[in-house]
C-alpha cells in the first residue's frame, strides 16, 4: 500500500498521529489516553477505512455496519468515501484534534486531486464513520475510573497500589463489560498459576519460578542479573503512554506496517491494496477486542493477580520470599521530568501499570495483532510455517523508545537510535512478552508459559516454538482472538491450523 496506494496509506499513518498527539499534552489535552481506550479507537478508524472501501473476502463484513451510499463506488469516489470514513471516526473520537484532521482532510484531498469537500461520496462516508463511532457510545462510562476498590485490609494476590505510589487510581475496572466490534463473547479462559478461586491460592512450583524469575530480571538495576539486551528489549517494547509515544496499540501498528513494507520491499506485487487494508483493519480490530478480553479477566476476581512491586515485597511462602523494598525498573517514563508526586524516587524507575497484572495486555494485544498478520500472510502464501509454527517473515524495526530523539528520564539525554531485525514475527510475539519481565511488572506467567512436551500441562518458561505455546497468559489469548478475526478476513480452517498457537 506503500506505493500503490499512498492515498489510503494516509488515513493509517494518520490514525497513529492521532495516538501520539493523544499523549502529548504540547498538542492534546487527550481524549483517548490509555491502551484500551487507544486499541478501540484505531480499530474503529482502520475498520472505518477497510469496511468502506470494500467488503472483506468471505461470508461476513469485518464490522456489520450498513455500507449505504458507499456500495458500488469506483476510482476516486471510492477513495474519498474511504478516507471520510476513518476521518470522520478520528474526528468523533478525537474532538480536541477536530482542527488539525480537518486541515489534514482538505490537504489529502488537494494533494492527491480528489474531489472538493461535499461530495456524495464524502456524505456517505462520513455517514458510514459516525455509525461505526455509534458502536461505542457507551465507551466514555465503561472507561471511567473509580470503578474497582481494593480490599482494605489487602488480600494476597489482589491488585492495589503499589507501596511507592499509594495515589495510583485503578483503570479500567469494567472495561471488560464494552461491546466488541467482532467477538461475540469472552473467550474461556484459565486463572494463572496457584490462583484457583477469588479466595483461594495453592502454592505451586511454576508460581514460585516465575517470582524467582520477576525479581531476578525486572529488579531496578541490573545487580540481581538482567541482561543489557534484556533491558534494552524491555524499553524498546514500552510505550506506557508518554508524550511523543502513546500507547502499546499504536507500536504493534508500526511493527505490522513494518513488517509489510519489508514485505513489499522485497515484492512489490506481494499483495493488493485490497489485500493490505484488510489486514491492517484485521490487526486493529484484533486489538480493539483484546482490550476487552484482557480487561475483563485482569479484573475478574477468579484471575486478579498483584502486581511484582506488591507481590515481591509481601510474598506468600512458599510461593515466593518476600524481598523488602524490591522496586521495579518500572515502565518507561520516557520523555517526562522523572519526577512523580506520588513517589519518593525522582528518577523515572520504579513505576507499575494502575491496574491488575493478570493477563498481560501488552502480550495480548500483541500476540492478537501479529498472529492475525502471520496467519494472513500465510494464507496469502507469503509464508510457510514449520511444522512447529514458526514463521519466516523478516523485517527490521525501530522503536520510538529508541529513535535517537526520546528522552531516557533516567539519564536526562535521548536515547540512541537503534534497529532491531526480527527472524519472524513469532520471535517479536516472544520479545514483546518478556519485555514485561525485564521491567520488573508483570509475572512471566502474565504474558506466557510453556506447555510440557510429555503431559502438555502448563509449565514455566519460553515455548521454543509456537506448538509449545501454553494455555495460561496473554500471548495464548491474543492468538485466540487472532484466528477469530484472520477467519473473518478470509483465512482458512487449515492454515489457522498450521500457525500452531
Amino acid at each position: 500500500m506503500t506505493t500503490a496506494s499512498p492515498e489510503l496509506r494516509f488515513w493509517v499513518e494518520m490514525t497513529l498521529e492521532c495516538i501520539r498527539r493523544d499523549h502529548t499534552p504540547a498538542i492534546s489535552v487527550g481524549d483517548q489516553r490509555g491502551p484500551f481506550l487507544t486499541a478501540r479507537a484505531q480499530g474503529m478508524a482502520l475498520a472505518a477505512l477497510h469496511v468502506a472501501w470494500q467488503p472483506v473476502p468471505g461470508s461476513q463484513p469485518l464490522l456489520t455496519v450498513a455500507r449505504t451510499g458507499l456500495i458500488g463506488l469506483a476510482g476516486a469516489a471510492r477513495t474519498v468515501g474511504a478516507g471520510a470514513a476513518c476521518h470522520q471516526v478520528l474526528r468523533e473520537r478525537y474532538p480536541k484534534q477536530a482542527m488539525l484532521l480537518d486541515a489534514g482532510f482538505r490537504d489529502w484531498l488537494d494533494r492527491h486531486g480528489l474531489k472538493p469537500s461535499g461530495s456524495a461520496a464524502e456524505i456517505a462516508g462520513r455517514a458510514f464513520g459516525l455509525a461505526v463511532h455509534s458502536l461505542g457510545l457507551a465507551d466514555p462510562e465503561k472507561a471511567a475510573l473509580g470503578r474497582y476498590t481494593p480490599p482494605n485490609p489487602p488480600v494476597p494476590y489482589v491488585h492495589h497500589a503499589p507501596p511507592n505510589e499509594p495515589k495510583q487510581g485503578y483503570a479500567g475496572g469494567i472495561w471488560g463489560d464494552s461491546h466488541p466490534l467482532l467477538l461475540t463473547a469472552h473467550i474461556p479462559f484459565p486463572p494463572p498459576p496457584g490462583r484457583v478461586s477469588a479466595t483461594q491460592v495453592n502454592p505451586t512450583p511454576h508460581f514460585t519460578a516465575d517470582f524467582n524469575r520477576v525479581a531476578d530480571k525486572g529488579f531496578d538495576d541490573r545487580s540481581r542479573g538482567r541482561t543489557a539486551d534484556e533491558e534494552f528489549i524491555g524499553i524498546a517494547w514500552g510505550y506506557d503512554g508518554p508524550p511523543e509515544l502513546g500507547t502499546p496499540p499504536r507500536l504493534y501498528m508500526q511493527v505490522v506496517l513494518a513488517a509489510l513494507d519489508a514485505l513489499e520491499a522485497r515484492n512489490v506485487t506481494a499483495l493488493s491494496v485490497d489485500d493490505e487494508l484488510a489486514v491492517i483493519a484485521g490487526c486493529a480490530v484484533a486489538m480493539a477486542d483484546a482490550g476487552i478480553e484482557a480487561w475483563h479477566y485482569k479484573y475478574s476476581p477468579e484471575h486478579m493477580m498483584w502486581r511484582p512491586v506488591v507481590g515481591i515485597q509481601n510474598a506468600v511462602v512458599p510461593n515466593g520470599a518476600t524481598i523488602p523494598g524490591w522496586l521495579p525498573l518500572g515502565r518507561p517514563d520516557t520523555n517526562q521530568s522523572g519526577t512523580n508526586p506520588a513517589m519518593v524516587r525522582i528518577d523515572g524507575t520504579g513505576l507499575t501499570p494502575d491496574f491488575p497484572a493478570y493477563p498481560s495486555g501488552h502480550a495480548t494485544f500483541g500476540a492478537a495483532a501479529f498472529h492475525t498478520l502471520r496467519l494472513f500472510l500465510a494464507q496469502k502464501g507469503l509464508t510457510q510455517f514449520t511444522p512447529h509454527g514458526r514463521d519466516s517473515i523478516v523485517f527490521d524495526f525501530t522503536s520510538d523508545e529508541y529513535n535517537g530523539r526520546n528522552i531516557d528520564p533516567r539519564t536526562k539525554a535521548p536515547r540512541p537510535r537503534i534497529v532491531r531485525r526480527y527472524a519472524s514475527l513469532w520471535d517479536a510475539i516472544v520479545d514483546n512478552s518478556l519485555s514485561r519481565v525485564f521491567l520488573g511488572v508483570h509475572w512471566q506467567f502474565d504474558g506466557i508459559t510453556t506447555r510440557n512436551a510429555v503431559n502438555d500441562a502448563d509449565e514455566f518458561g519460553v515455548p521454543p516454538e509456537a506448538d509449545r505455546l501454553g494455555n495460561t497468559g496473554g500471548v495464548w489469548l491474543g492468538a485466540q482472538i487472532a484466528k477469530i478475526v484472520a477467519a473473518r478476513i478470509g483465512v482458512t480452517p487449515a492454515t489457522i491450523a498450521a500457525g500452531k498457537m
